[in-house]
């Protein structure tokens, strides 16, 4: 009863935290091709063809005027958009409603479920909470403005965009899922509630995804799929029960359904490391293991048949069929199925591997883009780790690592491969494109298996659940303090270009993770204690933070299409921060 009562905490908080920051708009002209195929499933046109109501000709006619995307995002957008079709232009209000009464529910909650924790050095701040709620209900009450989503009424339809409010309500629901996912991976791992919730909050504040959460991409969707699959495959790791692995397998499929070029990547590398685990268990777990990879196809019949709808062949994706269709005038036999999409994906790269790889993991080419490790400074401790157990080994003669860990952690390990490998080709140009932004968005599944080895580096070095909730501690002290100081500073200095803020924050976060890594080596080597670690590790949390709001908050206005701010208080704070700092 706890653990649900655990992850519907979790869920809520999350679900307030994204809706917080997000805006129903349009980031990238990527997303006119899910917003299109949304509509056109509610219209009742082609899911393939013709960029309407949204996009340029320009960009229609790079693409063929073919709608290049699987389904999977604007289907499962489907019921947000059919819920604000119900209230109609007051589908904003419902939302800000949801939003205040899960606000409201979370100090709640923890009064009636946790009430060891809903006193702090003796106030009650579950009650002040509840009061400071009611003062912003009557606040975004006054500030509250509709949002249009009746089309024909307004004039020329300006400001009516309900298909990319409906994707990006699916986001931050997402998102949610996601977070409770994480939170049960770490738990499951490390064997610890406190433990899976600093791991939930270093995925959330060492990752982009609290920004992917709130726009019209799948980033988010795939994140979540591949999350479910990851963590289906740990418990069976954890418990030997092959129906875990078969419920993995399905995941997969569903993480192929979102991703198309992930998806044999993710199956392949499951079916191997299973066969590995399972090899000196005898042969009957070894066929078992085998019969599980069954369940990528159950997993992927949405895939299968969104192709058959699209293209006519379970087999074709939908932009080869459209591109056929309009280049070819027909689909080349044999050369354009899924088979022949998979061999192209796993290309050898052409052009510089190693400066595509220095790019991508620490210094973009193009200016507003930001690499893995200044986005997920932790993922770095994945190297970290490595130092540290060669060391054991030299010191001690054997790792000290659980036989089970071990597994756990080579695991991950090949999940964050298979990602990096799926996307190898594309290394040398990713870091200089002006569409990858702000992170290197394609390879964001990765920063989940990367973050599970980074954190039990932090334990291998004697980080324990007492310097876990330290580290909480301070991280939510430093957000309080000095992530406004920071925000503020950024604005000072470099308050009208985005590039420039990204720039120094990536200098910034360099600085501390050079520090983070030095103090840790000398945790490793025994010349520091591990509760030093507890005050270094949230200044990494605090930089992801901040390139999050100079991305997310600040330059809010560089989005195409869409509405503004859910929360309307949200909104007004912004309408202040740029009549004193404007761009």
């Amino acid at each position: 009863m706890g653990n649900c009562r655990d992850c519907i905490i979790l869920f809520a908080v999350l679900f307030v935290l994204a809706t917080l920051i997000s805006y129903p708009s349009i980031y990238l002209n990527d997303e006119f091709i899910s917003a299109n195929q949304l509509n056109h499933l509610v219209e009742g046109t082609s899911p393939l063809h013709t960029y309407e109501p949204y996009g340029y000709s320009a960009y229609a006619e790079s693409h063929h005027n073919v709608l290049c995307y699987t389904l999977a995002l604007p289907v499962v957008s489907l019921p947000a958009y059919y819920l604000f079709s119900f209230f109609g232009d007051s589908f904003r209000l419902a939302v800000l409603l949801l939003w205040s009464a899960l606000l409201l529910a979370v100090p709640v909650m923890v009064e009636v479920w946790y009430p060891q924790y809903a006193r702090w050095r003796g106030i009650p701040w579950t009650r002040a909470a509840i009061i400071s709620w009611g003062v912003l209900f009557v606040l975004n009450m006054a500030l509250y403005r509709p949002f249009w989503f009746v089309r024909g009424v307004q004039p020329g339809d300006l400001q009516v965009y309900p298909e990319v409010a409906a994707i990006v309500f699916t986001g931050g629901v997402a998102f949610a899922l996601f977070g409770v996912v994480a939170y049960l991976i770490f738990r499951e791992i490390f064997e610890s509630e406190r433990w899976g919730l600093f791991g939930l909050v270093a995925v959330v504040t060492s990752s982009s995804y609290l920004f992917w959460a709130g726009n019209a991409k799948d980033h988010m969707l795939v994140a979540l799929f591949f999350a479910t699959a990851l963590y289906l495959f740990t418990l069976y790791l954890s418990r030997d029960d092959p129906l875990w692995l078969f419920a993995s397998f399905i995941a997969v499929g569903w993480t192929a359904w979102a991703r198309p070029e992930l998806g044999p990547a993710l199956a392949a590398g499951f079916f191997l490391f299973a066969l590995a685990v399972s090899v000196r268990q005898g042969w009957r777990r070894t066929g078992t293991a085998s019969l599980a990879v069954l369940g990528v196809p159950f997993g992927a019949l949405p895939l299968f048949v969104n192709n058959l709808g699209l293209s006519g062949n379970p087999l074709v994706l939908p932009w080869v069929a459209g591109y056929s269709a309009q280049v070819y005038a027909g689909i080349s036999a044999g050369t354009e199925t899924l088979q022949a999409t998979v061999v192209k994906q796993f290309a050898p790269p052409a052009g510089d591997l190693l400066a595509g790889l220095y790019g991508t993991f620490v210094n973009p080419v193009y200016a507003r883009a930001a690499g893995i490790f200044q986005v997920s400074p932790l993922s770095l401790f994945v190297l970290l780790l490595l130092f540290a157990v060669g060391y054991t080994i030299y010191t001690r003669r054997t790792t000290c690592i659980p036989r089970r860990d071990a597994r756990i952690l080579a695991f991950f390990a090949m999940a964050a491969l298979l990602v990096m490998a799926t996307y190898l080709r594309s290394l040398p140009w990713m870091p200089a494109s002006p569409g990858i932004v702000p992170d290197m968005r394609y390879l964001s599944p990765a920063y989940l298996p990367m973050l599970v080895p980074g954190v039990y580096a932090l334990k291998y070095a004697g980080f324990g659940a007492a310097e876990a909730r330290e580290s909480l501690r301070t991280l939510f002290w430093l957000v309080l303090a000095d992530l406004p100081l920071i925000y503020v500073v950024l604005q000072a200095l470099s308050g009208r270009g985005e590039a420039g803020q990204v720039s120094f924050m990536m200098y910034l976060t360099y600085l501390f993770l050079a520090c983070a890594a030095a103090l840790y080596l000398a945790v490793v080597l025994g010349k520091v204690r591990p509760s030093a670690l507890a005050r270094a590790v949230p200044v990494l949390m605090l930089c992801t933070l901040a390139w999050e709001l100079v991305v997310d908050f600040r330059f809010a206005t560089l989005c195409w299409d869409g509405y503004h701010f859910w929360v309307p208080a949200v909104q007004y704070v912004w309408y202040i921060q740029y009549w004193i700092f404007p761009l």
